[in-house]
């Protein structure tokens, strides 16, 4: 059946209150995030010092939608030549565990903070801490808040939460687009502090549109080498701040 006049103006209406809502959370989040940042500065700490790393690595973690938004922002992470990989929560619980290693960082995506899956793999990667043979890990948590089952487990947390989702029934909505839009932020983030220009995006990006106008406007003089920290290092970090 045909979508009348009246029903694409509801349609259209309803889609354009959608973003407003969402564009406001954002806003919203980043004017408190200036008036306390605290939180957050711990987890860049942690981040830079672990991306600055020839060694080291992230690994983003999660389930669900969760688990999605992890993989387009490992996949934007790599692309800018930061190691990172995507890592099923439940997955890892069945032997894909094997893929972090000492001195890498997990991020861990959960709203809730709640979600039994992520909690049970971050309870496992803090039990690596004690062993006799201690593997160190960072783990960062991503959610609404740290007083939760997974903000108890993690050396950091990034807040992102939201007055409320779009829908009625809850959907992750706003919530998800604010977790993507800080994943976002962050490798920005890299990118400036590593000065990443056109012709180091190139390098990983060698395909399609993006490549052949990074290409063309790689003509500009790279400043520093990628993975190269060119703004003054961040506080080192050691196993003894690992809680």
């Amino acid at each position: 059946m045909p979508l009348s006049t009246d029903d694409l103006d509801i349609a259209t209406t309803s889609i354009t209150n959608s973003l407003d809502a969402v564009s406001k959370a954002i806003q919203q989040h980043a004017t408190a995030l200036r008036q306390n940042s605290s939180d957050l500065r711990r987890a860049l700490r942690i981040l830079c010092t672990v991306t600055d790393s020839q060694t080291s690595k992230l690994v983003i973690t999660g389930i669900g939608k969760s688990f999605h938004i992890g993989k387009k922002l490992a996949a934007t992470l790599t692309s800018i030549g930061t190691r990172a990989v995507s890592l099923h929560a439940t997955e890892a619980l069945h032997g894909d565990l094997g893929i972090i290693g000492h001195g890498d960082c997990v991020l861990a995506l959960s709203y809730s903070g709640e979600t039994d899956e992520v909690v049970a793999l971050a309870s496992v990667i803090h039990s690596m801490r004690t062993q006799e043979d201690p593997m160190h890990v960072w783990m960062i948590g991503m959610g609404k808040s740290h007083a939760s089952e997974l903000g108890a487990l993690c050396d950091a947390w990034i807040a992102c939460p939201v007055d409320a989702e779009l829908s009625q029934v809850g959907a992750p909505t706003v919530s998800s687009s604010l977790m993507l839009a800080i994943g976002d932020a962050v490798a920005v983030m890299l990118m400036e502090r590593r000065r990443f220009g056109p012709r180091d995006f190139a390098r990983y990006h060698p395909g399609g549109a993006l490549g052949g106008l990074s290409r063309k406007a790689g003509d500009a003089p790279v400043v520093c080498p990628v993975r190269q920290t060119c703004s003054p290092p961040m506080l080192e970090l050691d196993g003894n701040d690992i809680r």
